[in-house]
């Protein structure tokens, strides 16, 4: 008897990505789930909306990969018909907005099951920044339309579990994939205890990363000098210009070529966040590279209970005193930074949760039949709040490569990706 093998295609709109690297978390899990997926046997495309950004050749990607111009990324029946896939299993995306606007026709079109990935829960954002009830409010609607318009359902966190069930998701078609990391290409560089240097690292574009740093600038570091700590802060990470000016014991790398540079030589990493919501894989890069991470509650989204690796303080106020006394004990960094890492490696390795995406495309696909397939008013998801933040910080390319009707495959295998795919 032949074995199912799941045909999938993820949809991403983003800047933040660089020659197969993502620069955000979003971007993160997007092309992990792909990567990894596609390397436990399933047959992965993965459609960019050209922002513009340096995307690389074909080696910097593992699986076929195809940039298209917003105006078509936007437009059901020109992507499905630039795409020209024989067999397309799975539609997967990961935000509200775009899966209400265009995923329902673009699914009918390639014949496929809608997929929504929970990586955040809006609504909680909005809320965490303090933003007004009736935009809380928003988001918490167009995100229950997005849940009753999806076949089937990917969530990160337990949070985001009870939140799809809530709205009436039943259990067999909801996923819990955790958020993740890559052991085989995080080093696992461990605490550098005589660097004195602790390290941040996050978009910082996105509000609650633009928080955190502001604590660490006006609140965090000026009580460590206070003290006569000698200790520097290396935050890493795209920004607006009036964010990331270096001075006061602070340094913006802005963008690196890879995590593992801008974590080597660390001590202590930080995730002072105080807004947000779901799993955050910076957290998650912390722990793979072996580093003690000092965060708060809102860090531990999505970890195990007891979160290993991780010391919890909410209060900002008592961090100054938690971090002078890990960095003067070697021995307890070096004991949490291990813990860490084994968590990485035993429960949440990519490779781990990308077979798991696998089995359960397979088990969708043998056991389940399509969801309703329910009218939906795709005129009322608006824009996604990265893109209206991005916007306002002039955060966003302009196409580069593609032309409308034009895209433009940096790797495709074959003209039908998946031809042998659904048996």
């Amino acid at each position: 008897m032949s074995i199912t093998v799941p045909s999938l295609v993820f949809l991403l709109d983003t800047p933040n990505v660089w020659r197969g690297q993502a620069l955000a978390g979003t971007p993160a899990r997007t092309l992990a789930l792909a990567e990894h997926s596609h390397r436990a046997g399933a047959a992965v495309t993965m459609v960019l909306c050209d922002r513009g950004a340096d995307y690389g050749t074909a080696a910097d990607w593992p699986f076929d990969l195809a940039l298209v111009h917003p105006n078509d990324f936007y437009t059901p029946n020109a992507l499905a018909g630039l795409l020209d896939l024989a067999t397309v299993d799975f539609v997967v995306l990961c935000e509200a907005e775009s899966l209400v606007s265009i995923g329902r026709d673009l699914a009918r079109l390639l014949d496929a099951r809608l997929v929504y990935d929970v990586h955040d829960d809006d609504a909680a954002v909005a809320a965490s920044l303090g933003e007004p009830a009736e935009t809380v409010e928003g988001h918490a609607t167009i995100q229950r339309v997005a849940l009753r318009t999806a076949d089937n359902v990917i969530v990160s966190t337990r949070n985001e579990t009870t939140m799809a069930a809530t709205t009436g998701v039943p259990s067999v078609r909801t996923a819990l994939l955790p958020n993740g990391a890559d052991p085989q290409q995080r080093h696992c560089w461990g605490p550098d205890a005589n660097a004195a240097t602790l390290v941040f690292l996050g978009n910082l574009y996105y509000q609650p990363n633009a928080r955190a740093v502001d604590a660490i600038r006006s609140t965090i570091l000026p009580a460590l000098h206070a003290d006569d700590l000698d200790v520097r802060v290396r935050v890493i990470g795209r920004g607006p210009a009036e964010l990331t000016h270096d001075g006061s014991g602070i340094e913006f790398t802005g963008r690196v070529d890879t995590i593992n540079d801008g974590l080597r030589g660390t001590t202590l990493a930080l995730a002072p966040l105080t807004a947000g919501s779901g799993a955050k894989m910076k957290v998650l890069d912390y722990l793979a590279a072996g580093l003690p991470v000092l965060g708060t509650s809102e860090a531990v989204t999505g970890l195990p209970p007891n979160h290993p690796g991780v010391v919890v303080e909410d209060a900002l106020s008592q961090w100054p005193a938690r971090i002078a006394a890990l960095m003067r004990d070697p021995t307890a960094l070096g004991e949490i930074g291990r813990a860490g890492r084994r968590c990485v490696e035993g429960e949440l390795s990519w490779q781990r949760i990308g077979a798991d995406l696998v089995r359960q495309g397979r088990a969708w696909l043998t056991t389940l039949p399509p969801g309703p397939s329910p009218a939906i008013d795709n005129h009322c998801a608006g824009v996604p709040r990265w893109l209206i933040e991005h916007a306002d910080q002039d955060a966003l390319g302009d196409p580069q490569t593609t032309r409308p009707g034009q895209p433009r495959w940096l790797r495709r295998q074959t003209t039908g990706t998946a031809a042998e795919g659904r048996r």
